[in-house]
Order: C-alpha cells, then structure tokens, then sequence
C-alpha cells in the first residue's frame, strides 16, 4: 500500500500552523489584483457552446506499455499546475501559500507570453510569492479550468508520463495544451479514447477510483465495463462509477465538487440538507457505502444559493499544506468546514483561500489546478510489490 503521512520532524516544522486556518496574503493585496480577461468561461457549457457541441472523434491509440501507476493527490507532488489570466487573486494566494508553506513543491504557471509572464511576476512579487519555486509554461488556452482539460500523470515504463483525453468542451486551445506540455516537457502522452472533464474523476493510492454516470452520458455507446478496462489498462485503476447530482443542482455533475480523498483509508464527503433532494441521497449513499468498507468519512457541509453549488470538498491537498474555500457570508459554515479539515488532515498545514466569485462560475480551487506527482523509479515500484495494472 501507498501511504503517506507527513510525520516527524516535518510535522513538527509546521504544527505552529495547523491550530488555525492561515489567509497568507492580505486582503488589500488581494483586492488590488486584476484579471487579464473580464468575461471569463464558465467550467459549465455556456449557452452558446451548448449549441454548437459536437461530439468528437475519438481515434484508438495504445495504452502505456509495462506497469502502470497514477498517483494520488495527497501522495508527494512535485507540483501544481496552474493557467493565469482569470482569477488572478485567488491564483495569487494559492501560489504564495504552496511557494512559502512547501519547500519541496512547485506552481507552473501557464502564461499567454512575455507580457502575460511579466505582469504575472510583478503580481506574484508583490504578494510575497518567492519566485525561486515558479515556473512559467508558455502556451495559448481558453479557460481556467485546467483540471478538466490538462493531462493526468501516471508513472510507467520510463518514468513519468501523461494521459490526454478529448475535453468535453469545444474550446481547442485547452484541449492542444496536454500535447504542447509534453513537448515542452519531452514525457510520452497517451491518448485515452473518451470525452471527459478531468474533475469528475477522483483515485486513491490503493488503486481505487471513482467518477459519475457523466462519462456514459458523454460517450455513447462506451459500456461502463469499457470505462472501467479503459482506465485499467491506461492509469492501472479499478474505476467505480456512481451517480452523478443533477444539472440543475451542479452544472458540470462532476465529482470533484462534492468528494474528496484524504489518505488510503480516508475521505471527505460534502453533507447537504435533506431539503435538497438527491443530492443529498446522493452523497448519503456515497459516504454509507465507503464507510460500509472502511472508510473513515468526513463530512463538510454544501448548499445551493444565488444559483451556485457551494461546497468545500472542492480543496486542493499539496504535500505539507491543504488549501480549502472560504465564502463570505457564511462564517458558520466555513468554521464547521475548516474544524473538519483540521480533524481530516491533522498532519498538514490548513490554508484558508477566498472562493467567494469563482464558485459563481460553476467550480472551485481544486478545479483550477492539476498535480504534477514526482517522478518516482519504476524499479522502485516493482520491488515494492507492484505489478501493473488490476486484472480486467
């Protein structure tokens, strides 16, 4: 098994901060940074893109050859990453808190260009970013929304890889960036044959996964046994599918806005009133279930207002530090939201960050973010009893 615990000497580097919820960059600072863009994309489909989506063709390629890993989240990462242009403040406070809480971790940061990079820099120095753990990627995108359309890492054959899939938005710069990546990074890129948004997929180190119904909806005539060999063969993943919420509730229906898994055994669920509806069925019957096999199941509330799906499992966990969502207004539910993350992640620093506009846009700060996992020795993982991916 592949578990992590920070422990130690490095617990007690940081247990100073794990008694409060830090805000790392003060509100003046924040509220003084602007956007490149003020019209941004919603993680949902907008109205327009709605009617002109066409589903696109999906070309068979081959799977990674030799034994296949993907990593989970609170595993070691090498880094985050991450595209400027829209949401500059909450980028700004995600990027300070991981470059001065986490010795050992990364942003990269994709800019349009010098320009961009520049104006970027002089945005981050001024926050108190330390610029010596930034790296710039220089690539054209539409969106923010990086998890959905950036590459998921895998360790195989070689060393680190990515999997690309076809973003389930008909924005094609995004969609282009997995492939300019992994030029730029000289790693193999493996093309998984399915529509898809990188945020309705969570994975934990023991191998287990899960996504919702979406990935059917998204690719007819693609059986859910299809998905689950799929995902077998290309990131060594047993895959269960479960039910997604509805559109009118959470318009992207991915996972990622109501799960989130907080060590092998361990996983946070949002609670949502009974007055909801299915929702709160919905993540009911996910917690019941992985509490039925030994779980042990946090729960943080969520709720819909002003058309938005509030949630705090949207959070991103990042080697020492675990950055989760404030909304304003709501001071009640962010001290039960912050009580459990301390009890979840007793072992990392809990870092507070503004989500208060971006929730309106359909998604959260783990949606705007994709973890680059360190390389790791694959001969490592053969001798420590790894053989490859689960039998199909």
């Amino acid at each position: 098994m592949f578990r992590v615990r920070f422990a130690g000497l490095l617990a007690l580097s940081v247990c100073p901060a794990l008694c409060a919820a830090q805000q790392v960059v003060p509100q003046a600072v924040l509220d003084a940074i602007v956007d490149d863009e003020p019209r941004p994309l919603p993680r949902s489909l907008t109205p327009d893109e709605r009617a002109r989506w066409r589903l696109p063709a999906r070309l068979p390629t081959a799977p990674p050859p030799g034994p296949v890993r993907a990593p989970a989240e609170y595993e070691p990462n090498d880094g985050l990453l991450v595209r400027w242009g829209t949401q500059n403040a909450l980028l700004t406070e995600m990027t300070v808190a991981v470059t001065t809480l986490t010795p050992d971790a990364r942003m990269y940061i994709v800019v349009s260009g010098a320009a961009q990079q520049a104006s970027a820099t002089t945005t981050l120095q001024g926050a108190g970013a330390d610029l010596s753990q930034v790296t710039f990627v220089v690539a054209p995108t539409n969106s923010i929304w990086i998890r959905d359309y950036g590459p998921r890492f895998i360790d195989a054959a070689g060393g680190r890889a990515m999997v690309d899939h076809v973003y389930n938005r008909p924005r094609p710069l995004d969609d282009a960036l997995p492939a300019a990546l992994a030029g730029q990074w000289n790693e193999p890129r493996y093309e998984l044959p399915l529509v898809h948004g990188g945020g309705n997929f969570h994975l934990f180190a023991n191998r287990r996964a899960f996504m919702t119904g979406l990935i059917l909806d998204e690719n007819p005539g693609i059986s859910a046994q299809q998905v689950r060999d799929l995902y077998q063969h290309y990131q060594g993943l047993d895959v269960t599918l479960v039910t997604p919420f509805p559109q009118s509730f959470d318009a992207t229906q991915h996972i990622d806005m109501w799960v989130l898994p907080v060590d092998d055994d361990e996983v946070l669920v949002s609670d949502y009133p009974e007055s909801v509806g299915s929702p709160a069925g919905i993540a009911d019957a996910f917690a019941a279930a992985r509490q039925a096999e030994g779980l042990v199941v946090h729960r943080t509330p969520g709720w819909r207002a002003g058309g938005a799906h509030y949630t705090y499992a949207n959070a991103v966990v990042i080697n020492e530090i675990v950055m989760v969502c404030r909304f304003d207004g709501y001071p009640t539910e962010n001290a039960a939201a912050l009580a459990t993350f301390r009890a979840a992640f007793e072992d990392r620093t809990v870092v507070s960050v503004d989500c208060s506009e971006i929730i309106s846009l359909a998604g959260a700060i783990h949606c705007i973010v994709m973890h680059v996992p360190r390389r790791i020795d694959v001969d490592l993982l053969l001798r420590d009893g790894f053989e490859g991916p689960p039998p199909g």
